[in-house]
């Protein structure tokens, strides 16, 4: 069993537990470690470069927890760079994006520029999913989950570890 899955495994029962103020911070810890995995679960159709270029548009509450990812390493030896990119920057050079629900008014603008290209694209946005974002990390019922949209991920030929998929809440265009 990979080490990522068992990372993310061992984090689930985590979520939600503590008092509110204490699951505020949880709750973004979790998210950057969802993120993390992410990355760990997912092939791209050519090997990205050195370093992984891990996007995130504009300014977001995730930002502290976002930047302990940098430098940690990915995908057979290559290490996270954090990036903040704005909605007009080019983005060819990302591997992943991550848009937070803050900055969803950018969707319809990024969404076309992002069609072909293959960037992970995550967010924590409710409803982004189906909306073209490729993942979206849920809170329900206090505890932290995700849904995929397959098929957004293999129009540009980014696919997902089958044990991923499996964890995931909802995975659609599954066919």
């Amino acid at each position: 069993m990979r080490r990522p899955l068992v990372t993310l495994l061992a984090l689930l029962p985590l979520l939600g537990a503590g008092p509110m103020a204490h699951a505020q911070v949880d709750e973004r810890a979790m998210k950057a470690a969802y993120l993390y995995n992410f990355i760990q679960f997912a092939q791209w159709p050519v090997a990205p470069d050195e370093p992984f270029r891990l996007c995130v548009l504009g300014q977001t509450p995730l930002d502290a927890q976002l930047e302990k990812l940098a430098g940690k390493t990915v995908l057979n030896g290559l290490h996270i760079a954090v990036v903040h990119v704005a909605p007009q920057d080019a983005l060819g050079r990302c591997h992943a994006l991550y848009l937070d629900d803050s900055q969803r008014r950018w969707l319809p603008e990024l969404l076309p520029r992002l069609e072909q290209a293959p960037i992970l694209t995550i967010t924590d946005g409710d409803g982004l999913a189906e909306k073209g974002m490729m993942i979206e990390i849920q809170k329900r019922d206090l505890k932290l989950g995700f849904e995929v949209n397959l098929a957004m991920a293999r129009k540009v030929r980014i696919d997902f570890s089958p044990r991923m998929l499996k964890m995931a809440t909802f995975v659609s265009g599954a066919r």
